[in-house]
Order: C-alpha cells, then sequence, then structure tokens
C-alpha cells in the first residue's frame, strides 16, 4: 500500500489485499488479540521494539516484537481471503487528474491515514487487481536473498524441498526479519515472505488495513512470526543491524520529500550487513500532488511527492556500503495510463562505523 510526522520515538512497527474477514469484525478481533511470549527458535536472532531512545530496554511482553515464537505454530496454514463487496474500481476513476500544492498541509498524515481508513476495501480490491508487479519483485527479492544465504554459507539447501526450475534447491529464510512501511493488509509482500518463514513486521498509517492484516494472519500472529503496528513510518525507531529486509512499496511517495531522504538513511542503519531494501517511487519529481477524489472515492483526498529518478539514485547510491542490484522503471499499478514507477533493490554490503545521520535536506541539483 501506499503510505507515509517525524519528531516522536514510539514503538515498532504500514499495505495490500482482501481479509479473511469484513473490515469491523477485523478491528474487533484485533482490539482483542494479545500475542503470547513464546520461543520461535534458540538459534533465531529476537526481534526488538522500536524503543523511545537508543538505550531504553524493550518493554512488556503483551505485543512485544521482541518476542519469538513457538516452533510448533510454524506451519499454520494461511487463511482464505473473502472478497472485498465494493465495486471494482475503473481505470478512469483512479487516473483523475489532481492538483498541485506546493507545501502540504499541516495535517499531511492525518489526512492520509483518514482516506485509507475511508477506501481501505476498495484499495485492496483494487490493488489486488494489479498485484503482478508487487508479486513478481517480492519474488526476486527472495531469490536474491537466497542466492546470498546459499553463497555465504549461512544455511544449506534443505534436500527435502523441492527444487526449483534451475534445478537450484530452496533455501530457508527461517530467522530473517523483515520490516515493511506502508503494509497494508499485508498482501502480497508480507503474504509471501511469511510463506518463507520470516519473521515479520508490517506498519501502516491506517486502522483498518493493520485490523485487516491481523485478520488475515491470525496464525501467524499468535506465534509471533507477524507483529502489526498503527504508526506514521517516520516514528519508527529500530536499534542498528535489527533487519535482513526492509520494503516501502508505494509508501515513500506519501511522504514529503525531505522525510524521504531522512528515513532512507535510517533503513541503511537498520539493515544488517547483507541486508536488502526494496523500494519503488514516482519516475517524474513530484513536489507535492494532491488528488481530491482518488479512485473515484468522496473521501478518497491523497497527496504524493518524489525527487524524481535521478535524485532519488543519488540519495540511494550515496548511502555508505550500499550497491543497487536492481532498477527498472515500470508503469504504475493501474496500467499504461498512470506515472511510472522506478523500482530498486539495494544491499548494505559492509559495516559503516556509526552509520549515516538523519540524512540531509535532499540530494544534490
Amino acid at each position: 500500500m501506499q503510505n507515509p510526522t517525524p519528531t516522536q520515538d514510539p514503538n515498532s512497527p504500514t499495505q495490500d489485499t482482501a481479509p479473511t474477514q469484513d473490515a469491523a469484525q477485523a478491528q474487533d478481533a484485533a482490539q482483542t488479540q494479545d500475542a503470547p511470549s513464546q520461543s520461535r527458535d534458540s538459534n533465531s536472532p529476537t526481534r526488538e521494539a522500536a524503543s523511545p531512545t537508543a538505550t531504553q530496554e524493550p518493554t512488556a511482553p503483551a505485543q512485544d516484537p521482541t518476542l519469538t515464537r513457538d516452533p510448533s505454530l510454524s506451519n499454520s496454514p494461511v487463511p482464505a481471503r473473502v472478497p472485498a463487496v465494493d465495486p471494482t474500481p475503473t481505470l478512469q476513476t483512479v487516473t483523475q487528474p489532481g492538483t498541485t500544492s506546493d507545501e502540504p498541509p499541516p495535517d499531511l498524515k492525518q489526512r492520509i491515514k483518514e482516506s485509507y481508513d475511508a477506501i481501505a476495501v476498495a484499495y485492496n480490491q483494487w490493488a489486488l487487481m494489479h498485484r503482478s508487479d508487487r508479486f513478481d519483485y517480492v519474488c526476486r527479492l527472495i531469490r536474491l536473498l537466497q542466492d546470498d544465504r546459499s553463497t555465504n554459507g549461512a544455511e544449506e539447501p534443505d534436500p527435502d524441498l523441492p527444487s526449483t526450475q534451475d534445478n537450484i534447491q530452496i533455501i530457508s529464510l527461517r530467522g530473517m526479519q523483515a520490516l515493511e512501511v506502508g503494509c497494508g493488509s499485508g498482501v502480497p509482500v508480507l503474504e509471501v515472505l511469511l510463506a518463507k518463514d520470516m519473521d515479520t513486521i508490517g506498519v501502516d498509517l491506517s486502522s483498518t488495513q493493520i485490523a485487516l492484516a491481523k485478520a488475515h494472519f491470525p496464525n501467524q500472529m499468535a506465534a509471533l512470526q507477524a507483529v502489526w503496528a498503527e504508526k506514521d513510518m517516520m516514528e519508527l525507531r529500530y536499534p542498528p543491524d535489527m533487519f535482513h529486509v526492509v520494503v516501502a512499496l508505494y509508501s515513500l511517495n506519501h511522504l514529503p520529500r525531505e522525510e524521504q531522504t531522512v528515513f532512507l538513511a535510517r533503513v541503511h542503519r537498520w539493515l544488517k550487513v547483507g541486508g536488502m531494501v526494496m523500494i519503488n517511487f514516482p519516475q517524474e519529481e513530484r513536489e507535492g500532488d494532491v488528488e481530491e477524489h482518488w479512485l473515484g472515492h468522496p473521501q478518497g483526498w491523497m497527496f504524493w511527492s518524489s525527487w524524481g529518478e535521478e535524485k532519488m539514485m543519488q540519495v540511494i547510491e550515496g548511502l555508505e556500503g550500499m550497491e543497487v542490484l536492481v532498477k527498472e522503471v515500470k508503469g504504475g499499478d493501474g496500467g499504461d495510463e498512470d506515472p511510472k514507477y522506478v523500482w530498486v533493490i539495494a544491499r548494505k554490503n559492509y559495516e559503516t562505523g556509526e552509520g549515516p545521520g538523519e540524512g540531509g535536506e535532499g540530494p544534490s541539483s
């Protein structure tokens, strides 16, 4: 999902799909769910909640992402999704022209949250119709992670698992930790990562989307394999070297451009050596575009911005030790008439000492 005020230091764990229950039931279920304190695997890295300060200890076991899950629950099935009931959005409703604003409104994040809450079902249905790019790229990310793990000798292929088409046995990603910001209801990105047995944190501004995600993955939540948080991505705080994977698809573009630069510097610090980030962003530079009725919805107010391809690549390549593995330009989720997006997968190749700061004002001109 596309998601995005900085300054706070709350806890951890924002995007796409259709649920197992309707939205109202999902929210009720999400509000009453407690995450048990179970042990996943003594050799697996622990999952750490975002802390207000760099030295603060993690708190409380109730929904604490530092807890690990019970191995006995690792094979829990993913429940089937119930199709959305709203009318299918058409390409015409998706591509209505927007108006341009030089400055984002002061209540930008709240307005985006309220909009995604209102259009959640319609958005998820539309995104499900146009999920192929997301699915294809997350599968490429998985292959890159598997290749790295095999090459580095982190794990041998499991002889009991089937071989891929090119006769390479599947490498388990168990114990790897992934963060998706703008996660929506968790499909398809976290759905795929969970299926590969990764531990995941999903973050989204929308309470409706987070409720749908919790309803969609109850078994993974019970096993503490999936943790969800309704939060602005700019409020996230994690220790260095925590994640093997960070994903932000159609979410960075909901931040003001200066915040995008800051956030990518933070992601660089959160990644382990060998960790990968997968993002996309509009190819054209956009200072701040507003559309009043996105997806044809009366409450579909939405904001987008972008440094554009050249300047954003300056930001990514300027992060010490980052190597761009994949860079491609694709049409938007809605078809040929949508803005083109740049898709990037990059790897942090070595430790960078103190790591980058909070990021600068933006890329050079």
